[in-house]
């Protein structure tokens, strides 16, 4: 009896070592993997180095993020469709591609290529962070208006 209660106290033994490295080779691997994400999202560099290949793209009326991600993989404009998703959601040009036909580089990081797919929509858009970006004087309105509120606190105070 107490062979077999060793016998099995080993195999229990193997089987919880063998799942725990298992786990520690998947915590790796993926730990590796969001590293490179997360550096290739904020450290963008384009395909290719030097003038590059000029490609034409066109984005048709409501081309998702992924439609346009694999329209650019096609064409060899990007190499990783998942971290161009990535890279477009934490941009500023988040959901602002507009529909046209575009000259895009290889020489090009993905956040050059986004600014040029957004140029038209920056345009169009009523809100004051975009008015304010194309030189309207929204901006200036607003912190004109600001100023008489502080005037006001500092004499009133």
């Amino acid at each position: 009896m107490s062979v077999r209660k060793f016998v099995l106290g080993l195999l229990d033994a193997a089987v919880k070592i063998a799942f725990v490295i298992v786990v520690i080779l998947l915590i790796s691997r993926y730990s590796s993997l969001a590293y490179n994400y997360g550096y290739h999202i904020f450290n963008q560099v384009p395909v290719s180095s030097g003038t590059g290949r000029t490609v034409t793209v066109t984005i048709s009326e409501g081309d998702s993020a992924s439609t346009i991600a694999d329209k650019l993989a096609s064409v060899g404009l990007i190499t990783d469709k998942n971290l161009f998703k990535l890279q477009e959601k934490l941009s500023d040009y988040h959901g602002m591609e507009t529909p046209g036909t575009y000259e895009l580089s290889t020489a090009m990081t993905p956040e050059e290529m986004l600014q040029i797919m957004a140029a038209g929509s920056a345009k169009t858009t009523e809100s004051g962070a975009q008015a304010g970006e194309d030189g309207s004087d929204s901006e200036t309105e607003s912190s004109e208006d600001a100023e008489p509120e502080v005037q006001e606190e500092t004499n009133g105070g």
